[in-house]
């Protein structure tokens, strides 16, 4: 869930600022938590989940769904529901609007490239996420040859991610299940607790900068993870292992499995020994972690999505995406790396920047990886020339078109978008009830 300050305009964070406020949106987070599974969204959480710092740090609770499958868990739901009608296996394809394009009249679909429907109605919605919600109003230019929603040339552009760097290292030198609780997985932790204490913690602690902090040294949102092992020669087995592992636990095999393959036979120890350490997680506890670092990033113009000159199979152009990380992301990930191992010190730890298996090489070779998730490419503002749609998440000039998603994210927060998508799905939902009533 994103704070207060995620919402609010920053000095040193251009186009920053959201039009509506958390406190607006705290009826609709609640019903989001509901539908996703968290029960305990205003609760506060045991003293002792907290690491005892004093300084520029503090624990950041994240909170997580226990539904992995919320199309499924709904699914009856919606087959059950009179006034929902679901079709898979069928592509949008572009949206057509009446000659002032200012109305939309239908959007055209396809089930195979030579089968294609169409469907009128009085709205619109567009839910593809944060690459193909841009592509799509990017691609429906017959009736506005920039796009939909274009006239300020702002579809596409504020792209953001969730920069992600694995680095350092940190050796516990005693027992602490505070410091367990910032270990994102259940299994891994589960040695460090006893099972009251396993049971009364729900979700899990990342380490973050106090908000006055970000604002006095004009930083960025981040949260870091204290993550175990690995301990061989190299970081990068151990990277294209865990990805690699990841897709295979969905069933899937990703595009760069050969890359990851190549990576891991070039790194052997380090791979080995990321196995090893991960088949110990559940027989007892490790002592050795490293620090993994979700960070913010500011809204760029030039970091966007275009229309590719490729197409695709039902000849419409495919999407180009040119992400860009500012330098802001630099100095607030090299900030939080020196507060994060002196605190680890003063509590008793060893930890360096430096990890005993690799650190981060610096310049535009930090190994930013993102975390899938796509934001602000639509982003929302009270004004037609700063953003794509308003507060109620309509599109600016378009009479009966919307937009759900991240990609409507003016900022994106140190956190997972996932709670303020469903509730910001919620109140437009509620929004079209009252609309189309």
């Amino acid at each position: 869930m994103l704070d207060h300050a995620d919402f609010e305009p920053r000095s040193w964070i251009p186009m920053s600022g959201w039009p509506v406020d958390r406190n607006s949106l705290l009826p609709h987070y609640e019903a989001a938590a509901d539908l996703l599974g968290i029960d305990d969204l205003q609760a506060e959480w045991p003293a002792s989940a907290s690491l005892p710092m004093t300084g520029p740090l503090f624990s950041e609770r994240c909170f997580l769904s226990p539904i992995p499958d919320l199309g499924a868990t709904l699914r009856a739901r919606l087959q059950r529901a009179k006034n929902v009608q679901v079709f898979l296996h069928a592509t949008a394809l572009r949206l057509d609007t009446d000659s002032s394009g200012r109305w939309v009249r239908s959007i055209e679909v396809a089930s195979t490239p030579n089968r294609r429907f169409r469907i009128q109605a009085r709205s619109f919605v567009l839910a593809g996420g944060g690459i193909e919600n841009a592509r799509l109003l990017l691609v429906s230019n017959r009736q506005t040859p920039n796009g939909i929603g274009n006239q300020y040339d702002l579809v596409g552009r504020y792209f953001m991610e969730h920069p992600r760097v694995k680095w350092g290292s940190l050796q516990v030198c005693h027992p602490d299940t505070a410091l367990a609780l910032h270990v994102p997985s259940i299994v891994a932790r589960r040695p460090y607790l006893s099972e009251q204490e396993h049971c009364g913690v729900t979700g899990a602690f990342g380490l973050a900068l106090r908000p006055e902090i970000r604002e006095s040294e004009r930083l960025l949102g981040s949260r870091t993870w204290i993550k175990p092992g690995p301990c061989a020669n190299d970081l990068g087995g151990s990277e294209a292992l865990h990805y690699l592992a990841f897709w295979l636990r969905k069933g899937r095999l990703h595009r760069d499995l050969i890359k990851s393959g190549r990576t891991i036979l070039r790194h052997p120890a380090a791979s080995v020994a990321s196995a090893i350490e991960r088949l110990g997680h559940s027989r007892g506890r490790v002592r050795h972690f490293h620090f993994d670092t979700i960070l913010e990033q500011e809204p760029d113009p030039e970091s966007r999505v275009t229309l590719d000159t490729r197409l695709d199979e039902f000849n419409l152009p495919r999407v180009k995406l040119e992400w860009r990380v500012g330098p802001l992301v630099r100095r607030t990930l090299e900030r939080v790396q020196t507060i994060i191992t002196d605190e680890m010190r003063l509590l008793g730890h060893r930890s360096d920047v430096r990890s005993s298996t690799q650190e981060p090489p610096g310049g535009d070779d930090i190994p930013y990886r993102w975390v899938r998730h796509h934001m602000g490419t639509t982003r929302m503002s009270a004004d037609p020339r700063t953003g794509v749609v308003d507060a109620t998440c309509q599109v600016h000039g378009l009479g009966n078109l919307f937009v759900a998603g991240s990609s409507v994210f003016p900022t994106g927060g140190n956190d997972m978008p996932t709670l303020t998508i469903v509730a910001l799905a919620i109140k437009l939902g509620r929004h079209l009830r009252q609309w189309l009533e």
